[in-house]
């Protein structure tokens, strides 16, 4: 009887709560029990919630957004060394020169086992990938725009369906596994047993009330940091650009350091090529009356002179598709800003030959078309290599649009290079300098400044002519916590901490300072390392 009257009591306590605070005040408790939980559903989370719950482990995945919307979803492929599908062609890579990429370009600041881990396992996760659903292809380097990768071994297997296509079949396959998929469910925090031990992840469900996961590991795969401003201040400082995908806010980040895991890799952020400023879009898309415009994207892919605010020439302008190594430099330019400078004679020349006329990048793929999908949008080199081959006069849109940005200065436009120059807020004398220096370039087809080969460039000799201003382009973060070649994540000491596993973004050790530059590299080390840290995970909860 007194059991009773307690319950009635504690019943009348919660419902005065209720009545003073709202019912939210007391939110309710779901719990649910697994051997894995895997916090994220991109690429890296979906390969590590497969490849656990293949493995013979009960696995729960937890997704913040309604649906898979990652990195993973708008990316063009993933690299391999000896997929089934090299090895039918007979284009297997050598293993040691896809080291040596990510040796180079991270000058040693790696973790050289986890990358020679991720090389060995590339080949079998494309292969796997398929078996699940992805449908990705073997093609041809230099087919994803980047020009100067033409001739390069062929590492890249592109998407067919795109993306986010490919990332819902995956959650479908897992599903079919018997694998449970929680959308619009953050995880909030840890959980941690009597003795410290991990066991598991506190979330919140879409109505904003606690679920509990109780399960012996976890593998950590949010997507790093990019749409964390104060995050991206601290370790990448000022100035920097989000990233594309805004929600990866760090949350496996903090999880992790709270646990004792160490900081690797968390100063690396994935600067890629260029972009309009939102602004900038904002007022070329209303002067246009359409969104983002094709011809400024294509007549970015050209090597026409760039210069920083300052008017100084920065690169090596026939370098400008090598897109890591120039968003990188664009990166650390002036306010992340660049400015790209043609004349009226390039102009005509598109308007006679289109932009192949001032260089043609799709000829090797004329008679041997490749097709894949990026951003979820077609990439057909045959169909390409028509569309910049077809003739195009682009001067009234850049006349009006050189009237049109006046508050963002995207377009501009002057008699002459000191004319333009003062448009631009930039001494005279010093653009007037660069444009010299890049034209005599031209005309010897030597580039004293950066070893280019000026018989690529672009001469400015015939006004008018106009400037575009573009910005660094970041596509997000690459890396965080510490991980050994298991996707363990470790300590400072370099002890695992047990029951903790990261991939993708989130972990780190796999890049040196900057994104890799040859092609399908992020995307395969996400997929890759998301495979190994779910079988890992799911191997040491059988033990």
């Amino acid at each position: 009887m007194k059991q009773k009257r307690t319950s009635f009591r504690l019943l009348a306590a919660v419902t005065a709560l209720s009545a003073v605070f709202g019912t939210s005040s007391v939110a309710a408790l779901e719990r649910l029990e697994s051997d894995v939980v895997v916090v994220g559903g991109g690429a890296a989370g979906s390969a590590a919630a497969i490849a656990a719950q293949e493995q013979g482990a009960k696995t729960v995945l937890l997704e913040k957004t309604a649906f898979p919307a990652g990195a993973g979803t708008f990316a063009g492929g993933l690299f391999a060394a000896d997929s089934s599908q090299q090895k039918e062609q007979g284009k297997v890579v050598d293993k040691a020169w896809l080291y040596k990429q990510y040796m180079d370009i991270s000058g040693g600041y790696v973790n050289s086992r986890l990358v020679r881990r991720i090389i060995d396992e590339s080949g079998f996760t494309v292969d796997w990938l398929n078996k699940h659903g992805a449908d990705v292809k073997l093609v041809s380097a230099g087919t994803g725009h980047a020009f100067d990768h033409v001739g390069m071994p062929a590492t890249l297997h592109a998407y067919q369906k795109g993306g986010a296509k490919a990332i819902r079949a995956l959650h479908d396959s897992f599903r079919k596994l018997g694998g449970t998929i929680r959308y619009t469910t953050p995880a909030q925090e840890l959980l941690f047993d009597e003795e410290g031990r991990i066991c598991g992840v506190k979330a919140k469900d879409k109505k904003g009330e606690t679920v509990e996961i109780r399960a012996k590991a976890v593998v950590l795969a949010t997507g790093g940091f990019g749409g964390n401003a104060e995050m991206m201040t601290k370790f990448i400082g000022k100035p920097h650009t989000l990233g594309e995908v805004t929600q990866n806010t760090g949350d496996g980040l903090r999880m992790a350091w709270k646990a004792g895991a160490a900081e690797r890799g968390a100063e690396v952020a994935q600067y890629f090529f260029q972009k309009l400023s939102s602004d900038s879009l904002s007022e070329v898309s209303a002067a246009l009356g359409k969104p983002y415009p094709e011809e400024l994207v294509q007549m970015s892919f050209r090597p026409f002179l760039r210069v920083n605010l300052a008017g100084d020439r920065f690169s090596d302008e026939t370098k400008v598709t090598l897109f890591a190594i120039h968003g990188a430099e664009l990166h650390m330019q002036p306010q992340e800003t660049e400015y790209m400078l043609f004349d009226e004679t390039a102009l005509e020349k598109i308007a006679e030959g289109g932009y192949a006329a001032i260089e043609e990048h799709f000829g090797a793929f004329r008679d041997k078309p490749e097709f894949f999908m990026e951003f979820n949008l077609p990439n057909d080199t045959k169909v390409e290599s028509d569309e910049e081959r077809k003739p195009r006069d682009l001067r009234a849109m850049f006349a009006k649009l050189a009237e049109s940005t006046p508050k963002t200065k995207t377009v501009v436009k002057g008699e002459s290079i000191a004319d333009l120059a003062r448009a631009l807020g930039m001494d005279p004398k010093r653009l007037e300098a660069s444009v010299a220096q890049y034209n005599e370039a031209a005309e010897t087809g030597r580039d004293d400044l950066f070893f280019a080969d000026g018989k690529r460039f672009e001469p400015l000799l015939k006004g008018p002519f106009y400037a575009v201003k573009w910005t660094a382009r970041n596509l997000g973060t690459l890396g965080g916590i510490a991980v050994d070649e298991k996707l363990r994540a470790i300590t400072d000491r370099g002890d695992v901490v047990p029951g903790l596993w990261a991939a993708g973004a989130d972990a780190g050790g796999m890049y040196g300072k900057s994104y890799v530059d040859f092609e399908g590299g992020t995307l395969g080390f996400a997929y890759i390392s998301g495979r190994l840290a779910g079988e890992d995970a799911a191997k040491c909860v059988r033990r």
